[in-house]
């Protein structure tokens, strides 16, 4: 009974610290929503380094989780855009967009937040590069051409690709919004929660060190089979550093978690390949472990 008591406060303190600014975070999203359209978007993302840089910032403005920007990344490949445009774009799309940027300030501060923000940014170009070249210079990818759209089959994106499409109005798309992440948002702050009750205050620790190599590499791999969406990793990241550890391996977890959604890799298979894929995993460990080191040396 006493733990339950203690995950009952602990779930309704970082609840009331969170909600306006979750709240807040959705009403941004809502707008961009409804003035930022995808067609406006394919016009300007057709191939090279510039269109790289603008697909990483299309991807962390955008609202929703990386599997309801899949069939736009689709679109991309479709209109011509080159694969570092559109992998720039795959990556970034699930490190940040308005909802997470907001959330990641007010629970784990500005330096977490604008690392984040670059982390996308940087990342998205740097693995974007990997593909251009690939594709351009040699024939690893050997990626054949898909017949049919992408289509998102997972849960966490919440309005189908018709919906996308049409017009919306603010309130119904901030309603939407709502109710797309009300339940990743209670979800991630009850994982917290329970994390924070159950572990004792020494184990991370005891077992895994505050921001030793073993840190860094257990952080990350704890994330990449972790399926979380749209925000549930920052009460997570906020519980395991009040166990104990450090803000470089937070920060890698805070990023590998959100990079490895298992509906996103699967469905980016069909616009990379396999291959690809295999590159792309391989990127987004190496990415998250490096961020996380260049984290703790200059943050």
């Amino acid at each position: 009974m006493e733990y339950i008591y203690a995950f009952i406060r602990e779930f309704a303190s970082l609840t009331w610290m969170v909600l306006p600014y979750f709240l807040a975070g959705a009403a941004f999203g809502a707008a961009l929503e409804v003035y930022v359209k995808p067609d406006f978007a394919l016009k300007h993302l057709s191939g090279g380094f510039l269109s790289m840089a603008k697909a990483a910032l299309l991807g962390m403005l955008l609202p929703g989780c990386a599997c309801a920007t899949m069939p736009m990344a689709e679109g991309l490949r479709k209109k011509g855009a080159d694969l570092g445009t559109v992998v720039s774009f795959l990556l970034a799309s699930p490190l940040l967009s308005p909802q997470t940027m907001v959330l990641t300030w007010a629970m784990l501060g500005w330096k977490f937040a604008v690392a984040r923000g670059m982390a996308a940014f940087l990342g998205g170009l740097c693995i974007g590069a990997v593909f251009l070249r690939l594709e351009r210079h040699t024939r690893f990818l050997e990626i054949s051409t898909a017949e049919s759209a992408v289509k998102c089959s997972s849960d966490c994106c919440g309005s189908s690709a018709e919906e996308a499409e049409g017009p919306k109005k603010f309130w119904p798309s901030f309603i939407g919004i709502l109710k797309d992440l009300a339940r990743y948002f209670v979800l991630g702050m009850a994982i917290a929660s329970l994390l924070t009750v159950l572990i004792p205050q020494d184990a991370v620790i005891r077992y895994i060190g505050s921001s030793g190599p073993l840190a860094y590499l257990t952080a990350v791999f704890l994330g990449i089979p972790l399926y979380v969406c749209e925000g549930e990793e920052i009460p997570i990241t906020l519980s395991l550093m009040k166990l104990g550890l450090g803000p470089g391996p937070a920060f890698a977890f805070l990023l590998g978690s959100v990079g490895t959604c298992i509906p996103t890799m699967i469905m980016s298979q069909k616009i990379i390949g396999r291959r690809g894929l295999l590159v792309y995993a391989a990127w987004w460990m190496f990415f998250a472990v490096t961020a996380g080191i260049l984290f703790s040396l200059f943050f």
